[in-house]
């Protein structure tokens, strides 16, 4: 069985010491540049900017799980710039260092905060002569938030990790579709109404959710497709007008927050799309781990290989973020390739038709 704190525990600081993470609050990056971020309904977001010692390739925002804040993911945002990639990372409203926020909602988190990183990312990008490419990375809530992005058509390329649209109905197993149930329409209302928020305890401990936040997200997984089962969300998804190369990682030992039906059911968002979304696979022994889960993907100790994969997978799927050199310069703009089939290390550990779900 899995460490608790791998299987789906936002406690923040069991969690980053179960992934070796040495990141007590309040910590500052190793490299950073550190902000503030002004949302268009005046909230301030701490943010930071990790920048490359040269001209960067890409410029990158990393858009965070539910209620984890952007230290956790630092050590990937520097592995990136090391690389090239300018890469941005922010706290929501109500987490971290930005500003206090006791009403704050997913849909504030997703249509409000991100909305005001991407801005920014695109703002450096456009900055610069070459306009390097703009890259969506999403963690979980953060990666099912890309397709209600009003600027999604100015985005380049996208990983998700783990991210999903969990309705509860979507989890494989009944024993898992009673629990997914039973969290969303009894255990969140239960905390939130005793106690006007989720306790950070009922996940193990440390940071608790906001309210709104909290029924906001056990009022979507209650519903037959999460917030597009809601008309005030579905107005803004916008997935028809992804023009960019998407990557969708569905983890396939993430059996509590995002089993493979989750999964492909975000991927289904961008059916019809001009551009192309790939849903792939990630099995820990593709990068020679036991377990990787939700969370396990940032570890350190796997860390590197996994980040090293999606990169790889990214670069072979849109050229123009490759490295550069004099030898090797910009490809001239061309029709996006069909996608491949997976790699053997994939393909090897999953069904024959995996391919069928590579979509263009």
């Amino acid at each position: 069985m899995s460490h608790p704190s791998l299987r789906g525990s936002p406690n923040l600081p069991h969690l980053h010491a179960a992934l070796g993470l040495d990141d007590a609050p309040g910590a500052e990056p190793r490299s950073g540049r550190r902000l503030r971020l002004l949302t268009q309904d005046g909230f301030e977001l701490d943010a930071t900017w990790f920048d490359p010692t040269g001209p960067a390739r890409a410029v990158a925002l990393m858009a965070p799980a539910t209620g984890v804040p952007q230290r956790f993911y630092w050590p990937f945002a520097q592995w990136l710039c090391k690389r090239g990639m300018a890469v941005l990372t922010l706290d929501y409203r109500g987490m971290g260092g930005s500003d206090a926020a006791p009403q704050a909602s997913m849909r504030d988190w997703m249509l409000r905060d991100l909305p005001a990183g991407l801005d920014a990312v695109l703002a450096r990008a456009q900055q610069d002569q070459r306009r390097p490419p703009v890259v969506w990375l999403g963690h979980s809530l953060g990666g099912h938030a890309l397709p209600l992005q009003a600027r999604l058509d100015e985005v380049d390329a996208a990983i998700t990790m783990g991210a999903q649209l969990p309705a509860f109905h979507r989890w494989p197993s009944a024993q898992a579709r009673m629990a997914a149930w039973f969290f969303f329409k009894a255990w969140l209302p239960l905390w939130v109404g005793l106690t006007g928020r989720m306790p950070g305890w009922t996940f193990g401990g440390g940071s608790a959710l906001p309210g709104p936040a909290a029924i906001g997200w056990s009022h979507w997984g209650s519903l037959p497709d999460y917030y597009r089962s809601d008309p005030s969300m579905a107005a803004h998804v916008r997935a028809s007008r992804w023009q960019g190369v998407a990557q969708l990682w569905c983890i396939s030992d993430d059996w509590v927050f995002g089993p493979e039906p989750t999964v492909r059911a975000l991927h289904q968002v961008f059916d019809g799309a001009p551009g192309r979304a790939e849903l792939l696979h990630l099995h820990p022994l593709d990068v020679g781990a036991r377990q990787l889960g939700h969370f396990g993907v940032f570890r350190r100790q796997h860390g590197e290989r996994v980040w090293s994969l999606w990169l790889q997978r990214l670069e072979d799927a849109v050229p123009k973020l490759q490295p550069q050199s004099p030898l090797n310069p910009p490809a001239e703009p061309s029709t996006p390739r069909a996608p491949q089939t997976l790699n053997s290390a994939f393909s090897s550990r999953h069904p024959p038709d995996a391919a069928e779900n590579l979509k263009h």
